[in-house]
């Protein structure tokens, strides 16, 4: 059988080395390197430029530690190479992958021409139609663009321009309080800009806990991040050398560069898909939960569905594709699903916020009897140690039986120490038996015992 997926971002790639590895011939098409935006200009490039931002912020607190130390300074050439060095590794990978799986990759734009079949205007010239038994599709999102911005005025940023690294402004305005938004100025803010944020909504991180939200706000404001809340930017203008941005409340915020950072949106648009008969919820590919689309035999992935647009959502996605696929195929087997509840979602900002499952209120809601626990940070050992006491735990669990519905980290690692609550939602282990569990002394994940301890008392379970 042969499987054909076009995008070769997580959730691509990961859909083509499952099929593989299940015994499929795959042809994946991609007309960029492979990685998609996670690899070349999202999730991985972020990450490391974070890396180099949190080590200048290091050095500016050299003094609480004990140290005398000169604060770092950006070496911008230097700190776009690490980048690009990065980001060229983890291709190389993915293309080494590739070829012991044996996936056939071919580089060029792909477009649905049948219900099977994807027609290739190839990168270095000509075309290619290939058939297959089943497609997957994962073309991913592109950046939103504001209506009322000109994206091409020199000045004016989107989050892949800021990833760039091609100067450190002095002044940054953002617009956008979103992970996108915050995470550029966490960086952009140690590294030295001043800057500003403008969001729409009446706080940052819309949708997410207050408690979180408060937290990260007032660490990014001790970092010099102003905001501009509940308010939009209408206009913007180059003036000399300088960008000038009208506020819908009458203000105006002069800054050496714009950036917009107000989100992605999924990417069906001329590949082909509606031509063909494929159904969409707006602008993304509607999908059933065994993520099939309207046509048999073809599926869709990642951000081009919408929902949880994040790079690790995709990448599960991809695999669950894949199996479902083998097995309509095969006729042997069951079909997956995924279960949307257990996925965290992390910003990397200085501190960390990391969320799973549903807040206390957004639980309270879906009609569960919740209670909420909260652990801080300031009486971990480890935390302390290491000038990261800022922040919580927070577990929402349901009254009686003690099962997790959530769980909001902001705090030092919380990216990482997440996934023990990920993963006892998964497996329906309680808070009493995640308390019961010794973690190591002295860790940071102290702090979720504390909070499941205290969550199981709050539960009388």
């Amino acid at each position: 059988m042969r499987i054909l997926v076009l995008g070769g971002g997580p959730g691509g790639y990961s859909a083509a080395f499952e099929a593989a590895r299940l015994g499929a011939e795959v042809v994946l098409v991609e007309r960029e390197r492979l990685g998609g935006t996670c690899l070349n200009w999202g999730c991985i490039p972020t990450k490391t430029i974070l890396r180099s931002a949190h080590i200048v912020a290091d050095t500016a607190n050299a003094a609480k530690f004990g140290l005398n130390a000169t604060v770092a300074t950006v070496d911008v050439d230097g700190l776009r190479a690490r980048k690009e060095g990065v980001v060229d590794e983890l291709v190389s990978q993915v293309e080494s992958g590739a070829k012991r799986l044996k996936v056939r990759i071919v580089a060029g734009e792909g477009r649905l021409t049948g219900p099977h079949t994807i027609d290739v205007a190839l990168a270095d010239g000509g075309r290619e139609t290939i058939d297959g038994d089943a497609v997957i599709l994962a073309t991913g999102s592109i950046v939103f663009k504001l209506p009322n911005i000109d994206h091409e005025m020199e000045g004016v940023w989107t989050s892949d321009d800021a990833v760039s690294v091609r100067e450190i402004p002095k002044d940054l305005l953002i617009i956008g309080g979103g992970v996108i938004g915050l995470e550029f100025a966490c960086a952009y803010a140690a590294f030295g800009s001043k800057v500003t944020v403008v969001e729409l909504m009446d706080q940052v991180l819309p949708g997410n806990d207050k408690r979180v939200v408060k937290a990260t706000q007032a660490a990014l404001e001790e970092m010099g991040v102003e905001f501009l809340l509940g308010d939009a930017v209408e206009h913007v203008e180059r003036v000399g050398d300088r960008m000038r941005s009208r506020l819908r409340s009458g203000a105006i915020v002069d800054s050496g560069i714009v950036m917009s950072a107000v989100g992605r949106v999924p990417n069906g648009a001329g590949f082909g898909f509606e031509e063909a008969g494929i159904e969409f919820d707006r602008r993304a590919v509607k999908v059933d939960e065994h993520l099939r689309t309207s046509i048999a035999g073809v599926y869709a992935i990642g951000d081009l569905i919408g929902g949880m647009m994040l790079a690790h959502v995709a990448d599960e996605e991809g695999i669950v594709a894949a199996r479902n696929a083998i097995v309509e195929l095969s006729g042997e087997g069951h079909l997956e699903t995924l279960r949307y509840d257990c996925i965290p979602a992390c910003v990397y900002t200085f501190p960390n916020v990391a969320v799973v499952g549903s807040s206390r209120d957004s639980a309270k809601e879906a009609g569960i009897d919740a209670i909420q626990a909260v652990a801080k940070f300031a009486a971990n050992g480890k935390a302390l140690g290491e000038g990261e006491a800022d922040g919580f735990v927070q577990v929402v669990a349901e009254k009686g039986t003690g099962r997790i519905v959530g769980c909001q980290i902001v705090g030092p690692h919380a990216v990482e120490t997440i996934h023990e609550i990920a993963l006892a939602m998964r497996h329906d282990i309680s808070v009493r038996q995640v308390a019961e569990m010794v973690h190591a002394h002295p860790t940071v994940s102290e702090v979720i015992k504390m909070a499941c301890a205290d969550a199981a008392g709050k539960c009388g379970c």
